[in-house]
């Protein structure tokens, strides 16, 4: 009796989680290349609801107001870059975004408009939930995101996350709602590419903690190839146990 009460807690935990709605540290951007073409990659720490929009964009940040005409707010190419997906996605996947012929994501589907990542510096926040106009913002800060969730924020190519003079088009204060100190906001060494190359196997505390260390990540001046980027990741839901690996 006392292993069937078990097994039953542990498929609720599995079934909570796989419907849940996403939360910050819940997937993680694992490279970028900003030389031709801008490729990135993030994994999963969750399993992924299906038919989620999951919103990429490299607009830029200050003092809690999105910089609109980055790549949210163009009116020819309209951002953000959204990926979505008709099934569930299982925690440890890592998914692909490669703007070069076909503009297509590995797994599941694209739209909206593609970010332009510049070798001077940029960022990019993953997010769900919209990021709309507000004439209550300073242009070109009038990005409003609360009606948003913002999940996860890699800076690169520069000197970091800079909440002082940051806002313009290469630098960025660290996104509202996410932070430096529980891995959901990270800044990389300051190379144009690069790729995490730490632990691969953990819970999503222990990935996003090792995320956080400049040491853990293979950067470049040159373009990566993506054939390098990390294929898989094995993530542990419950200690000790192994609830999803992909």
């Amino acid at each position: 009796m006392r292993h069937f009460r078990l097994i039953m807690t542990v498929l609720a935990l599995v079934a909570s989680r796989v419907f849940a709605q996403l939360q910050p540290g819940d997937l993680a951007v694992i490279a970028y290349n900003t030389d031709n073409p801008d490729s990135f990659a993030w994994v999963a720490l969750r399993d992924v609801p299906a038919n989620t929009a999951i919103h990429f964009t490299n607009s830029s940040v200050s003092n809690g107001w999105f910089r609109w005409g980055d790549h949210l707010g163009r009116s020819v190419t309209p951002g953000p870059l959204t990926w979505s997906y008709t099934n569930n996605l299982l925690a440890g996947t890592v998914v692909s975004w490669i703007s070069g012929t076909q503009k297509q994501w590995s797994v599941g589907d694209m739209s909206g408009g593609v970010p332009t990542l510049s070798v001077d510096g940029d960022s990019l926040i993953a997010y769900t939930g919209s990021i709309v106009s507000n004439s209550a913002g300073t242009p070109p800060w009038y990005g409003d995101c609360r009606q948003a969730t913002l999940l996860f924020a890699l800076n690169f190519a520069n000197a970091g996350w800079d909440n002082v003079r940051g806002g313009g088009p290469n630098t960025s204060y660290v996104p509202p709602g996410l932070s430096t100190n529980n891995g959901t906001a990270i800044s990389v060494n300051n190379q144009d590419d690069g790729y995490y190359s730490g632990i691969c196997t953990g819970a999503p505390t222990e990935l996003l903690s090792a995320m956080m260390s400049p040491l853990n990540w293979t950067t470049s001046a040159n373009i990566i190839d993506s054939a390098e980027w990390p294929g898989r990741f094995l993530v542990y839901w419950l200690r000790g146990t192994v609830i999803s690996i992909r």
